[in-house]
């Protein structure tokens, strides 16, 4: 077992239950995963293939949020408790690690390397981008409600049959992305 694997032999069995093995091969494309930043001061060798990369903790079979809880937990606790808190690429290091969500579950889209490695693609991060994008249009519909409501807004419609320019599109959830494209 690494350093950071959940080392209660208790529930040895639960963790099986729980997770799935390294080797074995994940029903669906997405998991949710633990996963690290790969640092050659904990992890080894240097590798160039893994350098930038999050590397997976572990897989999950089930969603049990208690035992992933226990063992996140665990896990931000020993990083915590690093001496070598440095990385050669992150001058941030110290200030990710040291975050209290450092280590929490992610959808990952796992990438096994000819090293070995498994490595993560996050996708968790586009759902928070969604959300925020689908909150601010909300409150663009909201805005536009208002205005909707208005006498004058009620009035210019009854006679020209559209309302107002200032209110005149409704924000939808297709093409709320298309700021996103670079």
């Amino acid at each position: 077992m690494s350093e950071f694997e959940y080392d209660d032999s208790d529930d040895e069995e639960e963790y099986n239950r729980v997770f799935y093995d390294p080797e074995e091969v994940s029903l669906t494309k997405y998991n949710i995963s633990l996963c690290e930043l790969y640092n050659i001061g904990l992890h080894g060798n240097e590798n160039s293939d893994v350098l930038y990369h999050y590397l997976v903790h572990c897989r999950c079979k089930i969603l049990d949020i208690d035992f992933i809880n226990d063992i996140t937990n665990n896990m931000n606790n020993k990083y915590h408790s690093l001496d070598n808190q440095s990385h050669d690429i992150f001058r941030n290091y110290r200030q990710i690690i040291t975050r209290e969500n450092y280590i929490k579950p992610e959808i990952i889209e796992g990438v096994y390397l000819n090293t070995g490695h498994c490595i993560a693609i996050l996708k968790t991060f586009w759902l928070r981008l969604i959300q925020r994008k689908w909150k601010s249009i909300m409150k663009e519909r909201e805005n536009i409600i208002k205005k909707r409501r208005q006498q004058k807004s009620l009035r210019h419609r009854e006679i020209t049959g559209k309302w107002p320019c200032d209110c005149l599109e409704f924000p939808q959830l297709k093409g709320m992305l298309a700021q996103l494209k670079s």
